[in-house]
């Protein structure tokens, strides 16, 4: 384990909206009500006058949006209020400047202001109209009875469609989708409510990512054949390409590297996404998985996914080796309201090899390839405003594996608990000062047989580096022989950072930053109780200060930082002065 390994919804317009009201018939603005200018010339050179200025250019309509329901749907969502604008129109001109009939481009020039403001006016009377009618129908009983696909999507099942739709017109106990996969809030019973499920089904079909949301049109009709209170909502879905490609480099993790990935979306017609990605990097030297994702009763909260995984990491930099890994992984992921869910179970087979000509004894004994069979699951909660320089929320994340299922080696036996956490405040509210305390605590607990020897090197856990444990080199904290870090069973990290605006230029991306590190990386030891090694993993900690500067550099965070190391065990690996830090996750 290296101690540094690491598409707003948008929003639809409802074009159209269909609901009673006193028809109201608006004025035409005509030409004729445009007032004649007197000239003083003769009538002829007048005559000839208006005939040119109408021949060279006719006055084009101003560009007004099409009256829509765009404003509408949004009042009544209580994200904006309708209100009246200013006055529709100036009082036209009672005479014109003094020599402007002398110029018949100023004159046509007026004359067609003139129109645009009078059009302008009817527009927005008219428009304003439509807003009154729609709020005070807001409260007319109505219910939403069918959805109608117009045109229908050219690749997704009509099955899967159905699954989708029908929970936002018919009730929760009509269906066979559990209660949690249904998004769609109580059926509809008048216009506003028929709004609030629009929304709702809006959002729900961008979770897919296989539409392109900005060209969704939606419109309500009268049912024919039913009720006066039944509408029918007439929908159409445009389709995203369903071939992806991306290429580009990634930093992270103190590395570097170049990923191109290919993705194929609805390749079943049902929101199924079938994803390779090739990569290859300073530390990962090569990186290949393949992986084929689907949701399950048609809701993007619950998903299950196979993969297909290949990976080639260089650690001669802590350990003197690279790891080989090859294998494959089934997951089941759920989202609910308190967090994401993930159960998953990994075949995976580890090779040690490539050691390095000064390669200690230590890591050549440990140098035997093994395979893992385990199941685990994982909980994500995270309530952070921002990945990078969070000023608000927390991050909670809990790990908990079990190694030693059929396929197994003789050693890789065990059960292990990972405990990742955040917390992120202003010093005070208002402040352009902000804190986050971090912490990370890793326990693998041997199930094996105590003669077989210690774990497997590729279970180990490290600490230290730029990204963990500041002060430390990359894996520096815990045993050593030599030039090689041994890893350890137990370990636990702490750090407190604040981040302040340069004085004077608080709007850059470029912060102050302080930190306090500490944590400490030891074995398990099989001859004392578990208390016992709880006691030593917590007493007599590292620990760590500096001050440097953070650059925040979507989607990465950058970090210069001057560290130096306050209390620490011989042998141990420091790294003090300045140290570059580059990546997502930082303790």
């Amino acid at each position: 384990m290296d101690p540094n390994a690491e598409d707003r919804p948008p929003t639809v317009e409802v074009v159209e909206i269909d609901v009673e009201a006193k028809r109201e018939v608006l004025p035409t603005p005509k030409t004729e009500d445009i007032p004649k200018i007197p000239s003083p010339d003769s009538n002829e050179q007048a005559q000839q006058t208006a005939t040119t200025t109408g021949n060279e250019q006719q006055i084009p309509p101003p560009e007004f949006q099409p009256l829509s329901a765009s404003n509408i749907f949004r009042t009544a969502l209580g994200q904006s209020p309708i209100t009246l604008p200013p006055s529709p129109a100036k009082p036209f001109l009672s005479h014109y400047p003094e020599g402007s009939n002398d110029d018949p481009e100023k004159i046509r020039q007026q004359h067609e202001e003139e129109f645009q403001r009078r059009l302008r006016g009817e527009y927005e009377q008219a428009q304003r109209r439509v807003g009154e009618v729609v709020s005070e129908n807001m409260d007319r009983p109505l219910r939403l009875t069918s959805i109608k696909l117009s045109p229908a999507p050219k690749t997704t099942r009509s099955g899967f469609l159905n699954s989708l739709l029908s929970p936002f017109i018919s009730s929760p106990s009509a269906s066979y989708k559990p209660s949690f996969l249904n998004p769609a809030p109580p059926l509809p019973t008048n216009l506003h409510e028929i709004l609030i499920s629009t929304k709702a089904l809006v959002a729900h079909l961008n979770e897919f990512g296989i539409y392109d949301m900005d060209k969704v049109g939606i419109r309500f009709e009268p049912k024919r054949g039913g009720d006066s209170d039944e509408i029918e909502m007439v929908l159409s879905l445009r389709e995203k390409g369903r071939l992806f490609l991306k290429a580009g480099t990634e930093v992270g993790g103190g590395e570097g590297g170049g990923n191109v990935t290919a993705r194929i979306r609805n390749i079943f017609g049902g929101a199924e996404s079938l994803e390779g990605n090739a990569s290859i990097g300073t530390k990962t030297k090569s990186a290949y998985q393949v992986s084929l994702t689907t949701p399950l009763f048609a809701s993007p909260l619950l998903s299950f996914g196979v993969s297909g995984f290949s990976l080639d990491r260089d650690n001669s930099a802590f350990a003197s080796h690279r790891e080989r890994t090859q294998g494959a992984r089934a997951k089941l992921s759920a989202i609910s309201p308190w967090g994401t869910h993930d159960l998953q179970y990994e075949l995976v087979n580890r090779a040690i090899d490539h050691l390095t000509p000064n390669a200690s004894v230590s890591i050549r004994e440990l140098a035997i390839p093994s395979t893992k069979s385990s199941i685990s699951h994982i909980w994500t909660s995270d309530t952070r405003d921002d990945l990078w320089m969070g000023t608000k929320g927390r991050l909670l994340k809990f790990t908990h594996e079990y190694a030693g299922l059929p396929g197994s080696s003789e050693k890789a036996k065990f059960f292990k608990s990972t405990t990742m956490s955040q917390l992120s405040r202003a010093l005070y509210p208002g402040s352009n000062i902000h804190y986050s305390i971090s912490s990370l605590t890793t326990m693998l607990l041997p199930l094996f047989p105590a003669n077989l020897g210690p774990t497997y090197l590729p279970d180990r856990t490290y600490l230290g580096g730029p990204n963990s444990v500041r002060g430390w080199g990359v894996g520096g904290l815990g045993r050593r022989d030599g030039p090689d870090s041994l890893g350890g069973d137990l370990s636990w990290a702490l750090g407190l950072s604040v981040f302040a605006p340069i004085p004077k230029k608080e709007h850059w991306p470029l912060k102050l930053h302080g930190f306090i590190n500490s944590g400490k990386v030891v074995a398990y030891d099989r001859a004392r109780s578990f208390t016992d090694n709880l006691t030593k993993l917590y007493s007599s900690p590292n620990l760590s200060v500096g001050l440097g500067l953070m650059y925040r550099l979507e989607p990465i965070r950058i970090e210069l930082n001057f560290s130096m190391p306050l209390i620490g065990r011989k042998g141990e690996r420091t790294s003090r002065g300045l140290g570059v830090g580059v990546g997502i996750e930082f303790l």
